[in-house]
């Protein structure tokens, strides 16, 4: 075999190198120094040819008609992702829904992987086994496509009120996860020993908009 195809296929004397056979797993929180947790901001990169974002990256809405929009057909919902990169410690903070427009919209997390985050067969926050998602026109806890917690608090206006998320995520142990709708706690979520937790939102009708606040590491 060519020496160049050799080293594509990581190739050496016959054997395919084992890294190339190797599932993605879990990035470990005991992989990172425990300052690496990246920037609480959305990542304004991340699907900007449908969102905006303001200038300290702590807001983020979908507008009609993004003149970065170049597609034929219109979105049905649009992932954000933030910056962080959360692990070896307790956090929270809020997310701010400015406006819902009396449709469904996704708060809350993922876990990251080695290759990075797994938005599902579907590409939406909670459509995967690693990401949880808080719908407050619902009241439901979402993950893996399904509802595993409903009945839960709901914003009656349709369009405004805060869900805020807090971490407890030891550094080599099982970590926990709650979200607080309105003031009011929902069941808590058993995380994966040593999880890095990235904070995410799905938004699923235009105007809709979130802002990031009240970040702690306690």
């Amino acid at each position: 075999m060519k020496n160049w195809l050799k080293k594509m296929l990581r190739i050496n004397d016959g054997e395919v190198d084992p890294a190339m056979n190797q599932a993605p797993s879990l990035l470990k929180a005991t992989a990172l120094s425990e300052e690496n947790i990246g920037l609480f901001k959305w990542d304004s990169n991340h699907n900007d040819h449908l969102l905006v974002f303001s200038k300290d990256e702590q807001t983020v809405e979908w507008i009609p008609n993004n003149p970065k929009f170049k597609g034929k057909y219109a979105a049905a919902y649009v992932p954000a992702l933030t910056r962080s990169q959360l692990h070896s410690g307790r956090y929270s903070w809020d997310f701010v829904i400015e406006e819902m427009a009396h449709a469904q919209i996704g708060i809350g997390f993922m876990l990251q992987w080695d290759i990075g985050p797994d938005w599902g067969f579907f590409g939406y926050l909670g459509a995967s086994t690693s990401a949880w998602s808080y719908d407050p026109s619902s009241g439901d806890i979402v993950n893996n496509t399904k509802s595993i917690k409903g009945g839960l608090p709901k914003f009656e206006d349709g369009r405004q009120g805060v869900v805020t998320v807090r971490l407890n995520l030891p550094r080599e142990a099982k970590g926990e996860a709650q979200f607080i709708v309105n003031g009011v706690d929902t069941p808590l979520i058993e995380l994966p020993e040593s999880s890095v937790i990235i904070p995410a939102a799905c938004l699923l009708k235009e105007t809709q908009k979130v802002t990031l606040t009240n970040f702690e590491r306690v």
